[in-house]
């Protein structure tokens, strides 16, 4: 008789389903990311069945090739057996002196120009003075411990105090639903911890937000596209200010904390908007 698909040969393995979970997530076919993994498609079938078992190589080629962030990229590993190799650190532990080094470069030598620090759920973790200014941040609303709890979030400034000052509030709103859905996906899907579960839930509730500040959707409404440069249009008493911001992400991260963070850079995007920012944020 044929082996029972329940027999301990043929068992789901934790790996197996963390795999299967990962490669769902992530819309690929046992053949895409067999491709991508530069192995046969039958091994991971193999893999996900439980038929075949992993070797630490394996694992990592996987997780490279799924994309996984530092929290899923742990889990697949430990689920396979093997230790974790992305430790989870709070940014103001002694091992990240330097990555914090590297962050206050970034934002005290993009002055005047505002410079953001911004976790996984766009709370505002830090800033220099040229954002305190644009946004109307007091000086100790972003500091450590316990102030954490009353971090400004970005998007609900947005959706608030900022969106007056906003004069391409709805394409703005747009680039920022697409960013959040983006975020969403990667979010750690396995292994939900509490951090990760309240991330999870924090972006999709300001997901909602957005999509309802936005309305229905027009036929006529503009393909939002895939680019790193977000343009803003503001009203200023100086005449329109447009500036573009740039993401930076720290690719390959290997703290499951700096890969949720980024730094988001705002410049002026021409000469005229360059004197109008300068005057705006200059020291009253």
């Amino acid at each position: 008789m044929p082996a029972s698909s329940s027999s301990p040969a043929t068992a789901r393995t934790p790996f197996g389903a963390a795999l299967q979970q990962c490669r769902r997530q992530r819309r690929l076919s046992q053949f895409d990311l067999a491709l991508r993994a530069e192995t046969p498609p039958r091994h991971i079938s193999f893999l996900e069945t439980g038929r075949s078992r992993p070797t630490l190589g394996m694992v990592q080629r996987l997780a490279d090739a799924l994309d996984l962030g530092p929290a899923d990229r742990n889990h697949l590993l430990t689920s396979a057996g093997f230790a974790a190799d992305r430790p989870v650190q709070p940014l103001d532990a002694d091992a990240m002196a330097a990555i914090r080094t590297v962050i206050a470069h970034l934002l005290r030598n993009h002055e005047p120009w505002p410079a953001l620090l911004l976790d996984a759920t766009y709370d505002i973790v830090d800033a220099n003075t040229g954002a305190r200014r644009l946004l109307g941040l007091p000086q100790d609303t972003t500091g450590d411990g316990d102030a954490a709890i009353t971090r400004p979030n970005l998007v609900e400034l947005l959706l608030g105090p900022l969106a007056p000052m906003l004069a391409n509030a709805d394409a703005v709103l747009r680039e920022t639903r697409s960013r959040l859905q983006r975020d969403l996906e990667r979010v750690g899907v396995l292994a939900a911890t509490d951090a990760r579960t309240r991330a999870r839930a924090r972006l999709t509730d300001l997901l909602a937000r957005v999509t309802a500040a936005l309305g229905s959707p027009s036929r006529h409404e503009p393909q939002s596209v895939d680019t790193p440069v977000l343009f803003t249009t503001l009203h200023s008493p100086l005449g329109p200010i447009h500036t573009l911001s740039t993401l930076v992400h720290f690719g390959g991260a290997r703290s499951e904390t700096v890969d949720a963070l980024h730094v988001e850079l705002i410049h002026p995007a021409d000469p005229h908007s360059d004197t109008r920012l300068r005057t705006l944020l200059a020291p009253a």
